[in-house]
């Protein structure tokens, strides 16, 4: 791995502070082995050795899935709807509910979802397949 390179300095209150970024100098490449002994054995496969390799990212989606199937059937139909660009109205409608039933179930999702209003709730669920976990 390449040192990293001096980009520039800022300063926050009194503090210095000095922000660097890095170069990969080769690319990477997956390459073919047929040598057994560097294969993994399959028996030793367990949930932590599989998550010790994933990227934060990925560990950013399995944390979204875990938190969307904590949500309530209501609460994942609220969920949808509102990601979906519905009004509070509109979802109240869909579902049979009063319009103050809609928010109250929204606050719930937000308080478990950690965010404060639809426009995060949306961004949080930008790349998530509803069509595969929402059953509504």
């Amino acid at each position: 791995m390449s040192t990293p390179r001096r980009q520039k300095s800022s300063r926050r209150g009194s503090q210095q502070t000095n922000q660097y970024f890095h170069f990969l100098a080769p690319t990477l490449r997956l390459v073919n082995k047929s040598d057994s002994a560097s294969q993994e054995d399959p028996s030793n496969i367990t949930p932590a050795n599989v998550l010790a390799g994933r990227r934060s990212s990925d560990q950013e989606h399995i944390d979204l899935y875990d938190r969307w199937f904590s949500l309530s059937t209501r609460e994942q139909d609220v969920t949808y709807f509102a990601c979906e660009g519905y009004t509070n109205r509109e979802i109240a409608v869909k579902l049979g509910v009063a319009e103050r039933t809609v928010k109250s179930y929204l606050e719930h999702v937000f308080f478990k979802m950690n965010v404060n209003s639809k426009v995060d709730l949306r961004l949080k669920f930008a790349n998530f397949n509803f069509s595969k976990y929402y059953m509504g």
